[in-house]
Parts: structure tokens; C-alpha cells; sequence
């Protein structure tokens, strides 16, 4: 795995498997991923840039269709290849 400099790159690399059966959820998951990377101790509110995005997250997060063993499988799956390696 090679680290790219860039905030957030490494939740390109780690998640670039994961499908929630709709790109949008896809997209919405990798930039909470990364509001939530770049501020690990913060509230929900805290990690969102404004209103509309916080009700956003809590949308995405309240989602039936959206089971978080779904959004953290990617990360299982790369974490048992780099132990096997």
C-alpha cells in the first residue's frame, strides 16, 4: 500500500471496493470516512462542514438499506491481505 500525502487518500485506497448498491452512497460513505478520519474525536456536527451536510450524515447513517458491516468489510478484506503478506 503506498501512502499519498493527500488528507483522506488512504480511505481512497482502503474503501476502493466497497459497493452499497448505489455510486451516491459510495461517494457519500468515502467523505464521512474522511470528515470523520480528519477529526476522530469530534461530534457528528463537529466533523461536517455545516448544516446540510451534518443532516446529510445523519440521513446516510439512519439508511435502512446500509448495514455497517457493508461500509467495513473493504477495510476487513485489506487488513487479512497485509497480515498475510
Amino acid at each position: 500500500m503506498q501512502i499519498r500525502n493527500e488528507p483522506g487518500a488512504w480511505v481512497d485506497e482502503e474503501f476502493e471496493t466497497r459497493d452499497l448498491g448505489d455510486p451516491r452512497r459510495d461517494r457519500r460513505a468515502k467523505e464521512l470516512l474522511k470528515r470523520f478520519a480528519a477529526r476522530p474525536t469530534a461530534s457528528i456536527p463537529g466533523a461536517c462542514e455545516g448544516w446540510a451536510e451534518t443532516m446529510a450524515a445523519y440521513r446516510f447513517l439512519g439508511n435502512e438499506h446500509i448495514d455497517w458491516r457493508d461500509m467495513m468489510q473493504p477495510h476487513w478484506e485489506r487488513t487479512a491481505a497485509r497480515m498475510g503478506e
